[in-house]
């Protein structure tokens, strides 16, 4: 069943149409992804589908009551604002209420007792409860703090798991995710794919992740040319596919083209002839011509030459660092020789961004040396466009790194040309930094880099916001690069493409080198994981044979102690007590009064259904040894 169906949709931005007359259909449970170069109009399609946006063409339909979170680009918190805070922005009712009950129990609004006693009513028969639950069940998962601490210091990484939890806690049919991978550790990563491979919700991704789309999706949509093609099945199927829809284009293309020759040809005749030809069959040349198939532009391939590498490149000399007396990582010693392709991985916060800093220059170790190569030439790519002059054109801006480039086959580009092999045609020269798109900016960014003729690049998450082209044409510099490559990144594909060893940060301020890519590294740490569990079964085994139990996991009975006993015979009276307690409270919710002693009442009130839970299952427990 369709919750979403587009019909001749169309948008313009800014005078620009992103795509036309677009017909589909989101199913109930699909997974979707969508791909497509920067500035195709792919976030504006995701605000279209939530509703944030209009169309200016065609009709949408979605499902009466249709539920849809959405999980922006680059989220932020209010400055001040508490996790759970933040997990409790929206308006959707099941939000709501949750956020209301909290307001009332923590005296945040006043309400009688009446109103909150309704509350409590609503959360356990709406199932708010459930939803408190599953947000702290995510929050756990995905490494954060507690509810109440604020997110003034959290990191990107930090506020991208917020929203996550924020949009996989709350019931929705359609979850819309743009760059979800984002600013992610490798291991949130995985348990994200985990979570939307068992999900039920219908969504849509926007991601350059390849690995990720390949793992999580079983459709692809691509905008190119103001156009949406929809092809079914997960990411290789999609390449497979699109390459074959333009291998038929480009027949009927070269088709056309024939017979276009031979009509031209007749037009062509003599002027005499011409005045008696059919209008009819000038017009059918005029649409031909027209008809002409528009090919996507394509960035030329690009290899800088080089600059000689000494015998010496950089070496670490058990550098280390620590920031307000806690040491981010231990003393790490590594010497770069040429021709090293290396990630570096760990988990968010562990201290890889704070290694390349060190290895760049621009951030000095605590402890240890560095030893760089008379000729070793760092150039760095950062996370970020921060500190970019976005006062400055784009042409002028590569003009500071480089006049002229000279290729890896002797040739030379100005700067002119070198933008134009990036797709920045003649009319983007002039712009300004500020007025390019996030995506544009990146990659005009990556061009400054390359262009600097470096033998070492070192590289912090070069992926984000960069588009799938653009990311496979650094992919291509790399292989063809003579330097050494020193590259952070959360893009497995990326990763298992261009590096051949891998640093790997455990998270505890520890980093070990290991002799393979990323792939590699996480099969072994598997295959590690997979004899450790074998060693344990096998341990137990042994101790349950010492302890007697049978092979089943079943212990041999054992007679009740005489404090259980004790306990089994008082343990009915216990929870007597407690849930005349909670009547108690429920009579004084009623009664009217209200101050300190009434918040005191509903934190004690909030406790006392999961106590009850625990004590009738220990109840149970000691009914089954003692009966």
């Amino acid at each position: 069943m369709n919750i979403v169906s587009l019909d001749g949709v169309s948008k313009t931005l800014i005078g620009s149409p992103l795509f036309t007359n677009v017909s589909l259909g989101i199913e109930e449970g699909e997974r979707i992804g969508l791909v497509g170069r920067n500035g195709s109009g792919k976030s504006t399609f995701l605000k279209l589908l939530s509703g944030s946006f209009e169309s200016d063409a065609g009709s949408m339909a979605r499902k009466r009551g249709l539920r849809v979170s959405v999980l922006p680009q680059s989220p932020t918190a209010e400055p001040g604002a508490t996790l759970a805070n933040f997990l409790l922005e929206g308006d959707s009712p099941s939000v709501r209420l949750v956020r209301d009950y909290e307001d009332a129990v923590h005296g945040r609004v006043p309400m009688d007792h009446g109103r909150l006693d309704a509350l409590h009513r609503r959360m356990d028969g709406e199932g708010g409860f459930l939803l408190e639950r599953r947000y702290a069940s995510l929050c756990t998962e995905f490494g954060l703090p507690g509810p109440e601490t604020t997110m003034d210091g959290f990191s990107g990484g930090m506020v991208k798991k917020a929203a996550i939890a924020r949009c996989l806690a709350a019931d929705s049919d359609l979850i819309l995710l743009d760059e979800p991978t984002n600013h992610l550790d490798l291991e949130s990563i995985e348990l994200l794919e985990r979570k939307l491979g068992s999900s039920s919700f219908a969504f849509v991704v926007v991601t350059h992740d390849r690995a990720f789309l390949e793992a999580t999706c079983v459709r692809i949509l691509e905008i190119d040319r103001r156009a949406i093609h929809s092809y079914l099945g997960d990411y290789d199927t999609f390449l497979r596919m699109r390459r074959e829809r333009w291998e038929l284009l480009e027949k009927a293309d070269s088709r056309r083209e024939a017979i276009l020759k031979i009509e031209m040809k007749w037009l062509m005749r003599g002027a005499r002839a011409r005045a008696t030809k059919s209008e009819r069959r000038k017009r059918v040349i005029k649409d031909m011509q027209a008809a002409a198939l528009e090919r996507p532009g394509e960035m030329g391939g690009f290899s800088s030459q080089t600059r000689r590498l000494g015998k010496k490149i950089l070496e670490l000399k058990s550098v280390s660092k620590s920031y307000d007396g806690q040491k981010v990582f231990e003393p790490f010693s590594y010497e770069f020789a040429k021709g090293d392709r290396i990630g570096v991985v760990g988990p968010n916060g562990c201290g890889k961004t704070t290694l390349l800093a060190i290895m760049t220059g621009a951030l000095a170790p605590d402890e240890g040396a560095l030893d760089r190569g008379v000729n070793t030439a760092c150039a760095f790519y950062g996370q970020t466009t921060d500190g970019l002059p976005m006062d400055l054109r784009a042409i002028d801006f590569i003009r500071k790194h480089a006049e002229l480039t000279t290729l890896g086959d002797g040739s030379v580009l100005d700067a002119e040309r070198l933008l134009e092999r990036f797709l920045f045609d003649r009319t983007m020269h002039e712009q300004k930094l500020s007025t390019l798109s996030g995506g544009e900016l990146r990659r005009l960014q990556l061009v400054s880099v390359l262009a600097e003729h470096p033998n070492l690049l070192v590289l912090d998450e070069p992926t984000n916001d960069l588009d799938i082209d653009t990311i496979e044409l650094l992919e291509d510099y790399i292989e063809d690069f003579d330097g050494c490559v020193v590259v952070v990144s959360h893009d497995r594909a990326f990763l298992d493409g261009v590096t051949a060893t891998t640093i790997a940060f455990d998270g505890r301020g520890r980093a070990a080198l290991f002799p393979g890519s990323y792939g590699e590294y996480r099969e072994a740490l598997a295959e590690e994981a997979s004899a450790a569990s074998e060693r344990e079964e096998a341990a137990r085994k042994t101790a349950n044979q010492a302890s007697g139990i049978d092979g089943r996991g079943r212990k041999r009975a054992r007679k009740p102690s005489y404090a259980d006993k004790l306990e089994y015979e008082g343990i009915l009276d216990e929870i007597a007590a407690l849930e005349d307690e909670k009547a108690a409270l429920e009579a004084l919710f009623s009664s009217g009064s209200s101050g300190e002693e009434f918040e005191r009442a509903g934190k004690r009130y909030a406790e006392l259904d999961p106590l009850i839970e625990r004590k009738t299952a220990r109840w149970e427990e000691l009914a089954r040894l003692i009966d």
